[in-house]
């Protein structure tokens, strides 16, 4: 028999559920299981998404709880992504380049098999805006962990020439190096300042931010927003912050009137993709569109 529970009405389950953890640290202000359990009830998945708490320094543990529970899969958000690696028997290329892992799945094997997903997600977001960056010159303000895999994405649809602006030089030029080995995109870097913001933004068809500038938690925001002036009418922006989704950077952009994309729809572009990987097939367009209305209606939207 299925029970369902008041206080988090979007799940349900039954004694063979089995728990489908999304694990980092903090995750008090997790929204992932709102988006992802529509999904497996609307497909006939009897799995349910809950946030695990797991401090730095505890993955070893999880790792062997989850398999002596038997459970099949797991995301995983900051702080995790690089530290689960060495925990994992088969990662996708793009993870190994960037050390950046989302989702873990058990195969057939028994084996731990991880896979990024932020490059996908990304990339979904932007197509499902009706965006095409084939050809575009783009602006990326950050060098995180992300950043890696949305780069190599960018080459793959075409985009013409990507400018990083990022603080720590050092940081962005490996980036670089990696994505010039790998593409014949041309990419550049500018250190970040004022002047130089202003610069890119000038420049650019689609601006991208992907700092944790404005992050729930975060102690730091955008003192200087100018350089939004300095885009064309037609440019895209793209915010990569989910929680919350209209950061300060997001609202001034969207006040001056540009196409916006935001970090909640590239959420749902990775909620797609790990579960395809996951279970092997696409979810239905309609538990697509309950899970994205659970996680608008979940941040107010």
């Amino acid at each position: 028999m299925a029970m369902h529970i008041d206080v988090d009405k979007h799940l349900t389950f039954s004694m063979n559920t089995k728990l489908f953890p999304m694990i980092g640290c903090p995750m008090g202000q997790s929204s992932g299981s709102y988006g992802y359990n529509p999904l497996f009830e609307g497909n006939g998945i009897d799995e349910i998404m809950w946030p695990v708490e797991i401090p730095e320094g505890g993955l070893e543990d999880f790792v062997k709880a989850f398999k002596t529970f038997g459970m099949r899969h797991f995301t995983i958000t900051m702080p995790h992504k690089a530290a689960i690696i060495p925990y994992l028997d088969v990662v996708d290329e793009h993870s190994r380049l960037f050390n950046s892992v989302n989702a873990v799945k058990v195969d057939e094997e028994g084996r731990l098999c991880g896979a990024g997903f932020d490059g996908k997600g990304n990339m979904a977001a932007i197509i499902n805006a009706g965006v095409d960056v084939k050809g575009m010159d783009v602006a990326i303000i950050g060098a995180g962990s992300i950043v890696g895999v949305i780069l190599l994405t960018m080459a793959e649809h075409g985009a013409k020439k990507v400018t990083l602006i990022n603080r720590t030089e050092a940081r962005a030029k490996h980036l670089i190096d990696v994505v010039k080995e790998h593409t014949d995109m041309e990419i550049e870097f500018l250190p970040y300042t004022n002047e130089n913001l202003d610069l890119a933004a000038s420049r650019c068809d689609f601006l991208m931010q992907a700092t944790p500038q404005g992050l729930f938690g975060f102690p730091a925001d955008y003192e200087y927003l100018g350089f939004l002036d300095k885009l064309k009418p037609e440019a895209v922006v793209m915010e990569n912050i989910v929680n919350p989704p209209m950061t300060k950077f997001a609202t001034a952009a969207k006040e001056r009137g540009h196409k916006m994309i935001y970090g909640v729809d590239m959420m749902l572009g990775q909620l797609a993709e790990i579960f395809e990987f996951c279970f092997g097939f696409k979810p239905s367009a309609k538990s697509m569109e309950k899970s994205k209305k659970n996680v608008y209606e979940y941040f107010g939207l």
